[in-house]
């Protein structure tokens, strides 16, 4: 439980749209939040009074510290009074040069979270770590997608459900939108990675069979979605997909219809340039999978210390993935979920639906090396992808399955997509 269970907001109302999205996460972590506009009934006839009330009942008080609120009356009112009754108080600086500028001569040495850099999600996970919610606490926003959404996606339903998947829409104090896919953790530790020799359904770029270790990181579930994408495009800092070869699945225009789906025509190019991005307006690190990460992720079973050959056992089975794939239509994601399609992870789409991209540069024959393959500078060379479809034959759907293209391709593919890593 929290240790601040009553929250009281004094604020200038220039910046009630950040106040307005605070109150919506703070609430959504059991805490009570006391904020004039709602907590006034129309008609109270004594507002300083009510007001004074509302601070007596908090347990802290949140300072909204920006020159504006220094200027008002009503909130040096405020913090006057939760003083005077001794109410501890947290400054959360949202603007201006100085700190002396926007709080009050005696508030001038108080401990602040700074919230200018436009970061919201480090800004309320700082905030509630000063509010007592532990770590352990569930941090996801009660809020249907579709409000942060590109405003011409119209499939609510749709959008709904990947709210119940776990997705998580926020919007940062710039105002840009973003979805937080639901993510898994990948302990660190040794795996076996590639095919053995006597596998006769395995390519040789898949020998031989060894072990490599890991540090841990965070996967997503699912593949990174149309709906998370649009917001990218949305915000203009990263462009339209480009579809050279006509592909009617991979027009933008018609992937918007199918918000839930994978995002495909993406070149490697494209999907690092959405990593950096999703890393801006979070202020988290985001990035491509290494060959390793993806690999571990889709078949290391821990428990019984061996790799499946499939992400959910050693059997064939064309019900647990999209056989479909390669011919225009990729799945929903978690379309496969009630088959059972889950890595020991608990990651989903892992083989059959499209191709992944990876961090990692080509190379024909094992081992791995991370400081011969990992090189982001490199935009000639072909990088591995993950995670085969059934176009050809079967054995394109095994999990250690691995095929590369230059890392301009992709554009105009129905196949290619990619899923986030974040270090832990």
């Amino acid at each position: 439980m929290p240790t601040y269970h009553t929250v009281f907001i004094s604020y200038s109302h220039v910046y009630s749209s950040i106040v307005e999205q605070l109150k919506q996460d703070i609430r959504a972590h059991g805490i009570v939040v006391w904020i004039d506009h709602e907590s006034l009934a129309p008609g109270t006839p004594d507002w300083d009074n009510a007001i004074r009330k509302g601070i007596r009942l908090a347990d802290v008080i949140l300072y909204m510290a920006a020159p504006e609120a220094l200027q008002s009356p009503w909130v040096k009112g405020e913090l006057a009074v939760a003083m005077r009754n001794g109410k501890p108080i947290i400054p959360l600086w949202l603007a201006g040069k100085h700190w002396v500028d926007v709080v009050p001569l005696n508030m001038s040495n108080m401990q602040y979270i700074d919230a200018r850099n436009g970061h919201y999600l480090q800004t309320l996970q700082q905030l509630l770590a000063s509010l007592g919610v532990t770590k352990n606490t569930n941090f996801i926003r009660p809020t249907i997608v579709m409000s942060l959404l590109a405003p011409q996606i119209r499939a609510y339903p749709v959008l709904a459900r990947l709210d119940g998947l776990g997705f998580e829409g926020w919007r940062n104090a710039n105002g840009t939108a973003y979805i937080i896919p639901p993510m898994v953790e990948v302990s660190a530790g040794k795996f076996i990675m590639g095919s053995s020799q006597d596998d006769t359904e395995a390519y040789d770029n898949e020998k031989p069979q060894y072990a490599i270790h890991t540090d841990s990181f965070y996967v997503g579930k699912y593949p990174v979605t149309v709906a998370e994408y649009s917001c990218a495009i949305e915000s203009r800092e990263v462009p339209k997909l480009p579809n050279p070869y006509q592909n009617e699945f991979i027009e933008w225009e018609q992937q918007l219809q199918r918000p839930d789906n994978p995002v495909l025509g993406i070149s490697w190019v494209a999907a690092v340039e959405y990593c950096k991005w999703f890393s801006k307006v979070t202020g988290q690190h985001w990035r491509l999978p290494k060959e390793t990460e993806w690999e571990k992720a889709a078949r290391w079973d821990s428990t019984k210390g061996c790799s499946r050959l499939y992400p959910w056992g050693n059997q064939f089975d064309e019900s647990r993935f999209d056989s479909r794939a390669g011919k225009g239509i990729a799945s929903p994601v978690a379309s496969y979920a009630e088959k059972n399609d889950a890595s020991p992870y608990d990651c989903h789409e892992m083989v059959g639906n499209i191709c992944e991209w990876t961090s990692t540069l080509w190379y024909e024959r094992p081992p791995y090396d991370e400081k011969k393959y990992e090189n982001d500078a490199d935009l000639k060379s072909s990088r591995v992808l993950r995670g085969g479809w059934l176009v050809y034959e079967r054995r394109n759907v095994r999990a250690a399955y691995r095929v590369n293209l230059r890392p301009e391709s992709g554009n105009g593919s129905d196949v290619i997509g990619f899923r986030l890593v974040m270090d832990t």
